[in-house]
């Protein structure tokens, strides 16, 4: 077994400038991570600097070694009983490295270099990626003993620290690459609607795909034992950026997505310290890294802290002392964390690359978050098989436009077994030429034929009819659903039931004449339930995630709700309470542990101290308590933070109140001693 697996993972990662190697001193550095609770370290090792005496003529050598050596570092760290994980960077090489080699360069397509500050671009394709960085990764893995490694930035970069976008490399190596699998030439921008580019994107995969696959192949060369991101560990960033809009749920998106449904690999989200490229000494708001902390916590069991220097020499402490709280609770109650498996009964797919903006995926994280609905994220590319679904009730794709053959007969599969398949939009309607196929591809959504795509709907709505009240009761005040930009209108096969009535395109101005006729009236279904097998299709001809992302109107989040729970048999675990309040569920070795996470603080783009939340219901169902093997007994409930609770018993559900949610709260239920 691994020394990772089922490691209490707490991780702080100190990005060590330079001159931080001028005065390093090693068990001070050591020490203060140990007093900090942590039991992981990433640190600058290798690659545009290298942090040690290197051999190699390809790697520029720090002219800052007079502190500490890296060996000296490392044994103090493990002294403490801390894991070491090397920083390498071989994105870029020092300018007179490139002039030495000009064909390792990215090109733009006007054959210019990106050259910021000195540093200049390197392509994935060129000889320094492919044989020399190797090189390096075997001097430093050979010559100091880590216990993994970290390849930052790796891929195709088109933008710079600045934000400057240049758009796809130009070199010789990728024109000529490019040319001989797809006979093209490269895109001048990146530029979803062109099929060269689309091209371009598979170019890029089949390339990032090998390389990695020559960097695993180097580091097992030299032991087994070092852990690899991306394979034995994977680390992603909740961190900001001047003139990027806030996100709140993105330390529990970052670190679902990566835990997965099984959640058998650490999960290391790093909470970014700073608030931006260009402020790197300035820290976010404490509250937005404690809300980040406690997010990670309850979505994969494990902290992170990312800092530029080391917890002695970094002058604002804000986000550091903001951490503590979370790494000491981790530490307290880590035999709980530690290999503890999801119990949620939905599984959500995301379908673009995470690098990529989905308002439609992130829509419905708040659908399904401010709904008090635990669940689990996979990427499309990851969900290979029926095991990945064991225990998931509900599969929810949003919008999949480049829905795959595979995963539609798996997803079909999944409905014809039980379960429940929610998909929406375009998902499985448009085929490569970007026109509708004779037949959508997943089945069970239950459409028997597409009648018309407007992409770019103004007034369009759905109405209620009277038999639809039944179903939407959360929405009974409310007899119009706004659905946003595209509408897809179809006809479902026989047998399914269908719901509200869409009223078509009619005047919104002047005041005058903004009403609709009888003729506007068209009878095409807002909502498609179809039988299918044992289980059944949820079909919704709009993207609502988007919509509510987007424009957040209660308005589509009453009638996610009403699909949700009146359609799809989803469950409140938190019935009354704010929509502010995360949760989550986990089994453990001894029974449950149900965590919430107040969200209260995040106020426009700014967080605050969350308000305390009074007398919070938490109701856990008799099947999660059966999955934990705690359902022939009155379990032992105890709140780990700071709340109290009382408990009573609802036809085998288990009734928990508790008297005060502050920030966060970890209840946990166990069999009585």
């Amino acid at each position: 077994m691994s020394w990772w697996t089922n490691y209490p993972w707490r991780m702080v990662q100190t990005n060590l400038r330079e001159i931080d190697m001028e005065t390093m001193d090693a068990k001070a550095y050591a020490k203060s991570l140990k007093d900090f609770g942590a039991t992981v370290v990433l640190l600058n090792a290798a690659g545009i600097i290298a942090s040690y005496e290197t051999k190699l003529p390809f790697q520029t050598k720090s002219s800052y070694l007079h502190g500490d050596s890296l060996q000296k570092v490392i044994d103090a760290c493990h002294a403490q009983g801390i894991k070491v994980i090397a920083r390498t960077d071989f994105s870029k090489v020092r300018y007179p490295l490139y002039e030495q080699h000009p064909d390792w360069a990215v090109r733009t397509k006007d054959g210019d270099i990106i050259n910021y500050n000195g540093d200049v671009h390197v392509c994935p394709n060129s000889d320094y990626q492919q044989k020399y960085m190797l090189e390096i990764l075997k001097e430093v893995l050979t010559e100091f003993p880590f216990d993994g490694v970290f390849c930052n930035m790796s891929g195709f970069l088109v933008m710079d620290y600045s934000g400057k976008y240049y758009g796809p490399c130009h070199c010789e190596n990728c024109r000529k690459k490019f040319k001989e699998m797809f006979g093209l030439d490269i895109p001048d921008k990146d530029d979803f609607h062109d099929p060269a580019y689309l091209k371009y994107l598979a170019f890029k995969n089949i390339c990032t795909k090998k390389h990695k696959e020559d960097i695993i192949r180097t580091v097992r060369s030299i032991s087994p034992e070092i852990a690899i991101n991306g394979v034995d560990y994977i680390r992603t960033e909740s961190n900001t950026e001047i003139g990027r809009s806030q996100w709140v749920y993105s330390a529990s998106m970052n670190s679902r997505l990566t835990a997965g449904p099984s959640g058998d690999r650490p999960s290391d989200n790093a909470c970014v310290d700073f608030i931006g490229f260009r402020y790197r000494d300035i820290s976010v708001s404490p509250y937005q890294v404690s809300l980040r902390q406690w997010q990670n916590l309850a979505n994969a069991g494990s902290v992170s802290l990312y800092i530029m220097g080391d917890l002695s020499n970094h002058k604002d402490v804000s986000a550091i002392n903001a951490s503590k709280p979370m790494f000491a609770f981790h530490k307290e109650h880590e035999e709980l964390f530690t290999g503890s498996k999801s119990l949620a009964k939905t599984l959500l797919v995301r379908n673009m690359p995470p690098a990529y903006p989905d308002p439609e995926y992130e829509g419905w994280i708040r659908f399904l978050t401010e709904s008090h609905i635990p669940f689990d994220e996979i990427k499309a590319a990851e969900l290979k098989d029926a095991a990945q679904m064991e225990g998931k009730k509900v599969l929810i794709l949003g919008e999949n436009k480049m829905l795959s053959p595979d995963l539609a007969r798996l997803a079909d599969a999944f409905a014809r077994q039980g379960g429940t398949v929610i998909a929406n939009g375009l998902t499985g309607i448009l085929g490569k030429d970007g026109r509708p196929l004779p037949q959508p591809m997943l089945a069970c959504m239950g459409i028997s034929k597409i009648t018309g795509i407007s992409p770019k709907s103004m007034s369009t709505m759905f109405m209620q009819t009277e038999k639809d009240k039944a179903v939407f009761t959360r929405s009974a005040e409310t007899p119009y659903l706004a659905p946003g930009a595209l509408v897809v209108k179809c006809q479902a096969v026989q047998g399914a039931e269908t719901y509200l009535s869409m009223v078509d395109e009619h005047p919104f101005g002047p005041p005058e004449r903004c009403y609709y006729t009888d003729k506007d009236i068209t009878g095409q279904p807002g909502v498609i339930v179809n039988p299918y097998g044992e289980g059944k299709g949820i079909y919704l001809p709009f993207n609502p995630g988007t919509m509510y992302k987007d424009e957040g109107y209660t308005n589509t989040f009453t009638y996610m709700q009403d699909v949700l729970f009146n359609l799809a048999g989803e469950e409140d675990l938190l019935p009354g309470t704010t929509p502010m309040v995360e949760t989550t569920i986990r089994k453990t070795q001894k029974g449950i542990l149900v965590q919430l996470v107040n969200t209260s603080g995040f106020f426009g783009n700014t967080y605050y101290a969350p308000l305390p939340i009074q007398n919070v219901c938490v109701k856990v169902p008799a099947d999660y308590l059966k999955a934990a093997g705690l359902e022939n007994a009155a379990p032992a409930v105890d709140a780990l933070k700071c709340g109290r609770t009382t408990v009573t018993e609802n036809n085998g559900d288990l009734v928990i109140t508790l008297d005060t949610l502050k920030d966060y709260e970890a209840i946990a239920i166990a069999e009585k001693e």
